[in-house]
Order: C-alpha cells, then sequence, then structure tokens
C-alpha cells in the first residue's frame, strides 16, 4: 500500500518535535489529526473542481447558445440601426442633427427684458417689464420642409396681460431657393423695419411708422406666402392672408393680398463692404376684423406710451378698405447705415353713422446708425433685411468688450384727413398728427447678449388730454436686456 503524499511532510513535522518520552504519544496523535485535515482538504477541492468543470460546461454551453441567437437575428434582419449618433451643437440655437442630412432640429428662444419710464407720469407708471418671451423650435426634415412653431410668454394678443400665446406657426417648403411656400401663422412682410426680428432692430421699438397701430393692427397673420431669393441680389414675397390678425381666423371671405420686392444694388455693381438697398411693398384689403376692436383705428408712441390717436366707428356691414403702399431704402458702407421708409394708407368706407369716408395716413422715419467699434452692416445683410451682428471681440470682462453702436431717428406720423373723426371725451382727447426723435445706444456683448438704452420724445401736434392730464409732449426711456438664441 502506497503511501499518502503528505506522509512525508507529516513525518517531517513530527520529526521536528521535541523526542521527550513524554511528548511520543502527543506526536503520534498530533500527525493523525493533521493526516485526517489534509485528506478533507483534498476531497473539498475534487468537489470544487468538479464543480468549476460544471460551471465551466454550462457557460460555454450558453455563448453557444447567444452566438447562434445574435447569428439568427442578423439572418433575420432583427436588430439593425441604420441610423447615426445625434450631434448638439449651438449655432444661433441649440441644434440637434446626425450624418444622414434627413432633419435637424433647433430649439430657439428670446427674452428682452425692460425697465420704461414715462414723462408725464400720470398717463403711465414707471414699469418693469418683459417684452418679450419666447421659446420655440424649427423641425427641418427630408431637406425640402421645416415646420416652426413658436410661443409667447410675455403678453396676450394685444399686449396687455401676461398669458402664453401662438407667434409662429407654419410649414414651409423651400425646394427651390427663388420660390419659397410658406403656410400657417407668420410674418407676412411689409416695409423693412417689420420685416426685421425683433431681436435685431435698431431700436428698442419700431417707429411711428411701422408699430402696430393706424398703419398695421398686428405683427403676424394666417395665410399663405411665395417667397425666395430669384437671384442673389433680388428678394421678393407675395402673400395672401385673413387679414384678420394673430390668432384669429377669419370671420368672412375678404382678404388681405400684398407683398413686397427688394433689391441689393451693390451686389449688382460689386461693391464691397456695401448695402444699397432699394423696395418696394404694397397690399389691399379690409379692415372689417382687423383692429383689436373691430371698428377703430388707434396709435401709441414710440416709448410704448399714450395712445395719442383714436378714430372709432368707422365699419359699418364690413365694408371698409384699406390698402397701402411702402417705399423704403437703406445704404451702408462699412459701420456707417442710412434707412428711410415712406408709408401711406388709404381707408375707405362707412362710419355707423352711415357717412362716408376716403382719408389717407402718411408716416415716414429716417435713421442713422453706426457701429462704433468698426463692425460692417454688409456682414449681417441678407434676403431684403439686416441681421444678426457680430462683434468683432466679444465681451470677455478682459481683453475683449463687445460692440458698441450709437444712432438716432426721426419719425412722423401724419393722419389730418382723420382730425374731424378724432375720438374726444371728457376726460380723453386726441392729436391726428405726432412726431418723434429716438436717440439711442446699444452695446452687443456677443451675438446672442445685447444691452439697448433709447430716449424717445413725441410731440404731438394738438395737445392730447388722458387721465385728466393735458401735454403736447411725452418723453420716454427704455431700458432693455436682452439675450437671444
Amino acid at each position: 500500500m502506497s503511501q499518502p503524499a503528505y506522509r512525508p511532510l507529516v513525518v517531517a513535522l513530527a520529526l521536528a518535535l521535541p523526542t521527550m518520552p513524554a511528548l511520543a504519544g502527543e506526536s503520534a496523535d498530533r500527525i493523525q489529526q493533521l493526516e485526517t485535515m489534509m485528506r478533507e482538504m483534498q476531497q473539498q477541492r475534487a468537489e470544487q473542481d468538479k464543480k468549476m468543470q460544471l460551471m465551466a460546461e454550462e457557460l460555454s454551453a450558453m455563448r453557444e447558445q447567444m452566438a447562434q441567437t445574435k447569428e439568427n437575428n442578423v439572418a433575420n434582419g432583427a436588430g439593425k440601426n441604420e441610423g447615426s449618433p445625434v450631434k448638439a451643437s449651438f449655432k444661433d440655437g441649440l441644434v440637434f442633427s446626425d450624418d444622414s442630412g434627413d432633419w435637424k432640429l433647433q430649439i430657439n428662444g428670446r427674452v428682452q427684458a425692460d425697465y420704461r419710464d414715462w414723462d408725464p407720469n400720470a398717463w403711465k407708471a414707471d414699469s418693469f417689464t418683459i417684452r418679450r418671451a419666447r421659446l420655440g423650435a424649427t423641425f427641418g426634415f427630408l431637406q425640402d420642409f421645416s415646420v416652426r412653431v413658436e410661443g409667447e410668454y410675455a403678453n396676450d394678443n394685444t399686449g396687455a396681460k401676461g398669458s402664453a400665446a401662438l407667434t409662429y406657426g407654419y410649414l414651409d417648403y423651400t425646394r427651390w431657393s427663388g420660390a419659397k411656400i410658406r403656410v400657417g401663422q407668420f410674418k407676412p412682410f411689409f416695409g423693412l423695419e417689420r420685416t426685421y426680428s425683433t431681436n435685431f432692430t435698431d431700436f428698442a421699438e419700431l417707429s411711428l411708422a411701422t408699430n402696430n397701430g393706424a398703419m398695421f393692427t398686428s405683427t403676424y397673420d394666417r395665410g399663405v406666402m411665395l417667397f425666395g431669393d430669384p437671384m442673389p441680389w433680388l428678394n421678393y414675397n407675395v402673400y395672401y392672408v385673413n387679414g384678420s390678425g394673430q390668432n384669429n381666423d377669419d370671420v368672412n371671405d375678404t382678404k388681405d393680398f400684398g407683398g413686397r420686392v427688394n433689391a441689393n444694388l451693390a451686389k449688382v455693381a460689386d461693391i464691397r463692404n456695401a448695402v444699397i438697398h432699394i423696395g418696394a411693398s404694397a397690399s389691399t384689403g379690409s379692415i372689417s376684423f382687423s383692429t383689436a376692436t373691430g371698428s377703430t383705428l388707434t396709435q401709441a408712441t414710440e416709448g410704448g406710451g399714450v395712445t395719442f390717436f383714436s378714430v372709432g366707428n368707422l365699419i359699418a356691414a364690413q365694408n371698409s378698405d384699406r390698402d397701402r403702399l411702402g417705399l423704403e431704402g437703406s445704404f451702408s458702407y462699412g459701420p456707417v447705415k442710412l434707412s428711410s421708409e415712406y408709408i401711406r394708407a388709404n381707408f375707405q368706407g362707412t362710419t355707423s353713422a352711415n357717412k362716408k369716408f376716403d382719408h389717407d395716413i402718411k408716416a415716414w422715419y429716417v435713421d442713422l446708425n453706426w457701429m462704433l467699434t468698426g463692425e460692417s452692416w454688409a456682414d449681417s445683410y441678407k434676403s431684403g433685411v439686416y441681421g444678426r451682428m457680430k462683434p468683432k471681440q466679444n465681451f470677455d470682462g478682459k481683453d475683449g468688450w463687445g460692440a458698441f453702436e450709437v444712432g438716432a431717428r426721426y419719425s412722423k406720423f401724419d393722419a389730418s384727413d382723420f382730425k374731424s373723426m378724432l375720438t374726444a371725451t371728457a376726460t380723453n382727447t386726441y392729436s391726428s398728427e405726432a412726431n418723434a426723435w429716438t436717440l439711442g445706444a446699444k452695446w452687443l456683448l456677443n451675438p446672442n447678449a445685447r444691452i439697448v438704452l433709447n430716449y424717445v420724445r413725441t410731440r404731438f401736434d394738438d395737445p392730447i388730454l388722458v387721465s385728466g392730464k393735458s401735454d403736447d409732449v411725452e418723453k420716454a426711456i427704455v431700458l432693455r436686456a436682452q439675450y437671444d438664441f
């Protein structure tokens, strides 16, 4: 019988013990114990080796099963992913897209936080206001289509109180750059100032000629528009809309039909660093449902202050017509820009007292702007309008201070044809003519952030009476902090 493999080790341990007779018996017992322990350990290890072998066989079988399942899925076309990883970037908005080029999602928003102060303060109290707070998105798909939806969270349709309202909600088909189609709710392009994005206007508010009022009762309307750039120097649009204003469906069959055409002659003559912009706009339609009350024409000052012009009771049997004609020009070279517009609107109809009228409102403005830090206006001009100005150096609190701009504007509103029809009460009287000077300074910290300071002085041909206070001048200060993306 062979000796166990561990026997020599046990014997060696025993020999190392003292050889005293009294310990001989204990050494033999100890050897026996050690032999028993070693046998048990060998048995446990054999069992563990067997379990490990079984586990290895089970793991191998599972791997073979998974490999076979994957092979079957590939053969059957399951689990395929033909898409590309989604990438995010920031370029005047948060943009998501992939390498396929089939779609792009751009998130846009803006906040315009104002402080306004007026004199006389009896007409309007100084106030911190949110002029605009918007969030929206444009989704482009299949290369030729895009959808834009944007909400306004600063005011209602008239700007009177805070609530949510739809600004843009339209679908574009853009296969041909010279003939794009837009349907939904959008801004019909009339004139130069009104075609600007409100992110990039020269002053905090539009002039007496183009702000919402007697001439234009809403920025947005619903219908269809054809627009584009058939030549690099030529831009146009033609629209057919309800004429009922923002977030209103029409109540009759009368529609507004209009359009705008403009050219950049500097592009034709290949004059670098310059814009020679000329253009014209026209529209015809009804004022049957194109004013906030449905029966009045009103006009407020450039500073968003007092309403100085009001004519009511114009509509009888929804047959009052409005035809508009506008001429525009803008000339810039390097950092200096001069712009001007003239608009005439003719109103024909019958008053509620069954009296016929055929009156004109004429308005115009001229403004001069200078980029003190040398940025060129031509760099921001595209498709008949000036857009985002990019400072040569962004503000970083160290070497870069952004861009600085100063400007001045004179505007005139003449509704003297309506003088005999002005609304008059014991507490309110109005003027049919006004002119305004606006002085402005602008700090562009970067392409997306700006601070605007305007001083507006408006003089009325006749003193107006509002809230028991009579005066022929309103002075306003507007300070705006803006960020858009």
